[in-house]
């Protein structure tokens, strides 16, 4: 954790407790606990430093959220460690991650699962050997055991992604245990060496057309076209981006990060309005911008009528925005073959059908964003800033906004890819407002559903 440059040794004045102290890193806005490590064995000293992720404040005058994180700290380090938490049992603490997070968190559990498979057949072969007493507790699990582990499978023939993704079927519940305050530490679980890389997913302008094509031909889809507008306009964070309310739209400025919410490592920016984006963000119901049309039968009227509702998540309705635009593969298992689904007797199917996924997910819209930006020139520093990735001084994050010139260069290229967009669809270019379709209040939608 240490870095070279420039030392962490505060002013006499500094916030401290125990062995720990804040320190801020000026040019990066960031508040950071800093400790001395004298456990090298050379007689030297290290200094490490941990971010807290929050701004702000002076450099001899913390914000609370930096103190609050240095207590937190203190007294994490400071726990007793019981007995029954050295001792725990790693079949255990995998098997409880999977029902308490991944199954409730992650896309395909089911993968994990099988991994987990590999690591008891594992774990079962090194009690053979002799190599493990018993079932294996935390203090077993050493980079030694791991890199067996990985030599195996690799011999089996599993491919190097596979095992990346098997090693972190051990790594996450570990960690997820520490965090939960379950084990005392979580023990390093080394990834496979020779990994290739994996080619970040970006969508063509054409694709992005078609994308908001599909979305935009069903009413209850349309919150899609206007988030991937957004993030596309904007390089805004998807979470800040469904989050978002219209009293952060103002001055021809968007606020991702609301008024009394903490920055974070996540940072949020200010970012201007995009001339294609604006049309899209006129006159929105107050509220949450992202909503969705919940459509029903009117009892008066027999037409369909939509309510308009908030949403957390838009992952499957994004990935059928995505399906139906064709951006799109059949699913394959672990041994590359497709995976099939039975026949629907409802709609007159007498055969499986391949299981179609879409490719991709929301923040593919940001890598995308990012991806386009740069292939256009804009400066590095602006597009660093339209994500939230740049840390400067106080008064240049708070004020900066306010400058005429402000991320001029990044609202060129947005326009400039939207007019790539252009030559495949003119969906960009339409309101989200329809005459044709009727909105229902709350209020009477919930009175319409008690009398009907």
């Amino acid at each position: 954790m240490g870095r070279k440059g420039k030392s962490a040794t505060p002013s006499p004045s500094r916030i401290q407790l125990g062995p720990f102290w804040l320190w801020y890193r000026a040019d990066r806005d960031d508040w950071r606990i800093c400790w001395y490590d004298d456990g090298s064995g050379t007689g030297s000293r290290r200094t490490c430093r941990k971010s807290t992720g929050i701004g702000g404040g002076r450099a001899d005058n913390p914000p609370q959220e930096a103190q609050d994180a240095l207590v937190a700290h203190y007294e994490s380090w400071r726990r007793p460690v019981e007995e029954p938490v050295k001792t725990a049992l790693v079949e255990a603490i995998m098997a409880d991650w999977l029902t308490e997070h991944a199954q409730k968190n992650l896309s395909d559990p089911r993968r994990y699962a099988n991994s987990m498979d590999h690591w008891f057949q594992f774990f079962a072969a090194e009690r053979r050997a002799g190599r493990l007493t018993g079932a294996p507790v935390v203090s077993d699990i050493t980079k030694q055991l791991v890199e067996r582990f990985i030599a195996r499978r690799l011999t089996d023939g599993a491919s190097h992604h596979t095992v990346s993704r098997d090693t972190a079927a051990l790594r996450q519940p570990l960690n997820w245990a520490w965090k939960d305050s379950r084990i005392a530490s979580a023990p390093f679980v080394p990834d496979v060496k020779g990994k290739p890389e994996g080619k970040t997913l970006v969508y063509t302008p054409q694709q992005v057309a078609a994308l908001l094509d599909a979305a935009m031909a069903m009413p209850e889809r349309e919150h899609i076209a206007l988030l991937a507008m957004i993030a596309l306009s904007t390089h805004g964070r998807i979470e800040g981006i469904l989050e978002l309310e219209t009293s952060q739209v103002q001055d021809g400025l968007i606020y991702f990060n609301a008024p009394g919410r903490a920055q974070t490592k996540k940072r949020r920016s200010i970012v201007p309005i995009a001339p294609t984006l604006r049309p899209w963000l006129e006159d929105l119901p107050e509220g949450r911008v992202i909503q969705w049309k919940q459509p029903r039968t009117d009892p008066e009227s027999g037409q369909v009528v939509y309510t308009l509702l908030p949403t957390d998540s838009v992952k499957r309705a994004f990935e059928k925005c995505l399906i139906a635009a064709g951006i799109s593969a059949v699913e394959v298992d672990e041994e590359g073959e497709p995976v099939w689904l039975p026949p629907r007797g409802k709609l007159g199917e007498t055969k499986p059908r391949p299981k179609i996924v879409g490719l991709g997910s929301p923040n593919t819209l940001r890598h995308t964003c990012s991806t386009e930006m740069h292939r256009r020139g804009v400066p590095e520093a602006q597009i660093d800033t339209a994500a939230g990735h740049r840390g400067e001084s106080t008064n240049k994050k708070h004020y900066r906004h306010l400058r005429p010139d402000y991320l001029e260069g990044f609202i060129a290229g947005v326009e400039a890819f939207w007019a790539d967009v252009g030559q495949h669809t003119d969906a960009h270019l339409r309101s989200r407002r329809d005459p044709k379709v009727v909105y229902l209040g709350k209020a009477k939608a919930r009175k319409q559903a008690k009398n009907g």
